[in-house]
């Protein structure tokens, strides 16, 4: 589902005396689409929300800045070589607490992270890190993993293979660094309530109350204060619906509203400027390959790819601003060093071709001796958007392959737990990008130790061997190549269908100025906002 975000600025010129008295204080209130249930950088969810609250307070090696260029954080400067990585952190760094961020805050957090008993949902990230998959697996110690603290400034990553990409991982909040003696005073309530809460970005937790709002107050203890123009940020507004914003909006309540396909056509008669902005994901079908599924077949996935109009889908069917069709399981501004790969490789479009799918669909049946008319399962987050594409969906191949679609709508984890066994024949999913690199998905769908734990994914040696390749390349036209020869294995062997990029669509009053959208894991980054008179 779309992210929802709305922002409250309150301006010179409300009527309300507390507004202008917040208004002098330079504070900003937001609306998230949900609460976080723990900012513990170990075990919180990939999810938009968390990401957008942590990337305010706290702050890894590097980041990125207004202008998403990779920068320097808690580093002051790096050196790159093929088996290792050195950071040099800078003096000023420091904890809301006045203590100083160390190398080994970086060593403990990365060790926690790996180690199997913290359960964290995105250590698989630290995969190119020398020993993290043995530590994953439980066949060696987390102290043994490569990295280490030279000294309290200068930090040392030990690769398991070349990776060209790794700079870039060190924005994910997986890899911020923890303070030792504050997490284990802390305990399990880490990350869970204001005083468990350690930053060391530009705003620092002061009130949280479950399910209702969090207070943000600017950290004195932040490197970087003069780039800093607000005082505070409260996010409020938890899970305010589009009509709901627009409305505020409208009243000067709100000063960045989102809209969805409803909200849309009120705004543009209205007059309003629409800015659209990469959600971060992606929609698209997993087929299960497991051993015996009809969906393991490839005749029988390149019929039902065939049938699919994307074009209709996305004008039609989804019908919300801004989205796209996806030729290509890597979103349209996912870079290579810093070029968009989908610009360097253009995919070919698809085209739906049903007497072509005939065709496949006659191989199917003689190769799996299948009923006259097929029964295959979809499931599905039970949503409104998942249910009009899965009806979609459901319609095409009944029409033209007489292929009974029964869609399983399921909560999200239950959703998740069956695709990861593969259990249904098509998962209609998506998930937020963490890594501004082809090598996130690449990585999860070549990578061996995934496929263990996700049992549907495609396990041939084949996209083992592009993995292998991929991961290893360095420089950028040989990147380029081995990226492009996984895009065609996908897209030749349907291993898995790519189908929409959701785009959502913003109007913001136009004194709000240094608003950036940040498209990895998908939220609206306030650190640079300014309210101008």
């Amino acid at each position: 589902a779309l992210a929802t975000l709305g922002l409250w600025l309150l301006l010179p010129g409300i009527s309300s005396a507390n507004a202008e008295i917040e208004a002098h204080s330079k504070t900003l209130i937001a609306s998230i689409p949900q609460a976080p249930r723990t900012l513990n950088t170990l075990t919180a969810e990939s999810v938009s929300y968390t990401a957008q609250v942590l990337a305010h307070t706290n702050e890894g090696l590097l980041r990125y800045d207004g202008k998403r260029r990779l920068t320097g954080g808690v580093a002051q400067r790096w050196e790159v070589a093929a088996d290792h990585l050195i950071f040099w952190l800078r003096e000023d760094a420091a904890w809301e607490n006045g203590e100083p961020v160390t190398a080994q805050d970086f060593v403990f957090a990365w060790q926690k992270l790996v180690d199997p008993s913290t359960a964290a949902p995105s250590a698989n990230l630290a995969a190119p890190i020398k020993h993290a998959s043995a530590i994953l697996a439980g066949k060696a110690d987390p102290k043994t993993l490569g990295v280490s603290a030279l000294s309290a400034s200068i930090l040392s990553v030990e690769l398991a293979h070349p990776c060209a990409w790794c700079l870039k991982l060190m924005t994910n909040s997986i890899f911020y660094p923890i303070s030792q003696a504050f997490y284990e005073a802390a305990g399990e309530a880490f990350g869970t309530r204001p005083e468990t809460h350690l930053a060391n970005g530009a705003f620092k937790i002061t009130d949280w109350q479950r399910g209702k709002r969090i207070d943000l107050t600017r950290n004195a203890q932040y490197w970087r204060q003069d780039e800093i123009a607000l005082n505070a940020i409260t996010f409020n507004h938890i899970g305010a619906d589009p009509r709901t914003q627009l409305n505020l909006f409208r009243n000067d309540e709100l000063g960045v509203a989102s809209l969805d396909r409803d909200t849309l056509s009120a705004a543009m008669k209205d007059r309003l400027r629409v800015k659209t902005f990469p959600t971060g994901h992606l929609f698209h079908i997993q087929f299960s390959h497991v051993a015996g599924m009809h969906s393991a077949n490839q005749s029988l996935r390149s019929a039902i790819s065939l049938v699919i109009d994307k074009e209709e889908l996305v004008n039609k069917v989804v019908a919300s601003p801004g989205t796209r069709v996806a030729d290509s399981m890597f979103h349209d501004w996912l870079t290579i060093g810093d070029t968009p790969y989908l610009t360097e490789r253009p995919p070919s479009r698809h085209r739906p071709d049903v007497n072509a799918a005939k065709v496949h669909l006659a191989r199917a049946r003689a190769e799996l001796n299948l009923p006259a008319r097929p029964r295959l399962t979809l499931t599905i987050n039970d949503s409104t958007l998942y249910r009009r594409v899965a009806e979609y969906l459901q319609a095409r191949l009944d029409t033209h392959l007489n292929i009974e679609l029964l869609i399983d709508p399921q909560t999200t984890q239950r959703m998740v737990e069956k695709w990861r066994a593969g259990t249904s024949d098509m998962t209609l999913i998506t998930w937020p990008v963490d890594v501004d690199d082809p090598m996130d998905q690449i990585s999860f769908m070549g990578d061996p130790n995934f496929r263990r734990v996700f049992k549907g994914l495609y396990a041939g040696d084949d996209m083992a061997a592009l993995y292998y390749q991929a991961r290893s390349a360095i420089h950028q036209a040989d990147r380029v190549e081995q990226v492009h020869k996984v895009h065609e294995f996908f897209t030749e062997r349907v291993t898995v269908l790519p189908l929409f990029e959701p785009y959502g669509a913003l109007i913001i009053k136009p004194n709000l100025k240094g608003f950036v959208w940040q498209p990895v894991r998908g939220y609206a980054d306030f650190r640079a906002v300014q309210i101008m008179p």
